[in-house]
């Protein structure tokens, strides 16, 4: 079921890249080994994923944090707005969450919401094994009418 949720703002810390759609299929998982072997007391994690030109894409793997988490060497904070999103929760294998984002933006396209380019896929867990995942895609903010 897809739904319209509201998220606090989040502080994420992990490792950040940029780079062409292409490329990604052999950055990806290099960047989530190298962040399952950081010592960050972590369990659950997530990918935020924007972008920022087109056909390239920033993405961050890492996990929620406190405001006060001190950063470890080479990684990155990346504070996200509160905002609303629409939600899908992903029961299935990895490869099969970009049909579920593809179902997000279909339903905000259908629905007639206008979608951010910010992207959060909360579930990951070490080994990359094929666990729940919510999947949010970020709603721009729509104007107040008043009437």
């Amino acid at each position: 079921m897809i739904e319209i949720v509201e998220l606090p703002e989040l502080v994420c810390i992990g490792y950040e890249i940029e780079a062409d759609w292409q490329d990604l299929a052999v950055l990806m998982p290099e960047l989530w080994q190298r962040l399952f072997a950081a010592d960050t007391g972590a369990t659950s994690f997530l990918e935020v994923s924007s972008e920022p030109a087109a056909g390239r894409f920033r993405e961050l793997v890492g996990f929620l944090a406190a405001g006060s988490t001190e950063i470890p060497d080479g990684m990155t904070k990346l504070v996200l707005p509160a905002g609303r999103y629409l939600r899908l929760n992903h029961e299935g294998p990895l490869s099969d969450i970009a049909s579920g984002f593809r179902r997000l933006y279909g339903h905000a396209a259908a629905a007639g919401l206008k979608t951010g380019d910010l992207k959060i896929d909360f579930g990951y867990t070490p080994g990359l094994t094929d666990t729940r995942h919510e999947l949010h895609v970020a709603l721009e903010q729509q104007p107040l009418l008043l009437g």
